[in-house]
């Protein structure tokens, strides 16, 4: 893992691929280097940026690597899984940029056998809701990194119930223990 947080601290996108391309070829499971590898770099990123550790332009930098990285799991012959349990919809909260961890948990249901459509940042209720009646999902999972995103997310939730949809709420934006989520209505919660 340090080698992992070296090249993100030093936007290194070779050296990050390079390193989980050659994880899973010698047999670590994509999950396991999306979870254990990619994700706690990447929350490493997010505390030295809230320590004023790294500017913006280096979170950014190191996120754009994470991504790749990422993509890279996702593109890796270990990593073809049949969608065979149902369809989920992965999105961020109107005004949520923060995709990353939104994306971590599209894969994650992948790899699970999840057809997933990935819709990104800041998806309006509204165009939550039209995907929704488009595409049917059994489930529908909304990211928030943020507290201030918490009416929009409401709004999100709302919509996603009254459509009959489920939501799993999920993000440091619904508070450290969930608490948000469930007050807002959302079905689960996870961090």
């Amino acid at each position: 893992m340090e080698d992992f947080w070296t090249a993100l601290e030093n936007a290194d996108e070779r050296s990050a691929v390079a390193q989980v391309t050659e994880a899973l070829d010698q047999g670590f499971a994509p999950e396991d280097v999306l979870l254990e590898v990619i994700a706690p770099a990447q929350r490493r990123v997010g505390v030295r940026w809230a320590e004023n550790r790294l500017t913006v332009a280096q979170e950014h930098a190191a996120t754009a690597v994470s991504d790749r990285a990422v993509t890279a799991v996702a593109d890796h012959p270990a990593a073809r899984v049949p969608a065979r349990l149902g369809r989920a919809a992965v999105a961020c909260a109107d005004g949520e940029w923060h995709t990353l961890p939104a994306r971590l948990v599209a894969e994650v249901l992948r790899l699970r056998g999840w057809h997933v459509d990935f819709l990104g940042a800041h998806v309006s209720a509204r165009q939550l809701v039209s995907h929704l009646h488009s595409t049917g999902p059994d489930a529908v999972a909304l990211s928030c990194s943020l507290p201030v995103r918490l009416p929009v997310a409401h709004a999100a939730v709302t919509a996603c119930r009254a459509a009959g949809v489920p939501v799993l709420a999920g993000g440091a934006g619904f508070g450290p223990d969930g608490r948000y989520a469930r007050l807002l209505g959302a079905d689960a919660w996870a961090g």
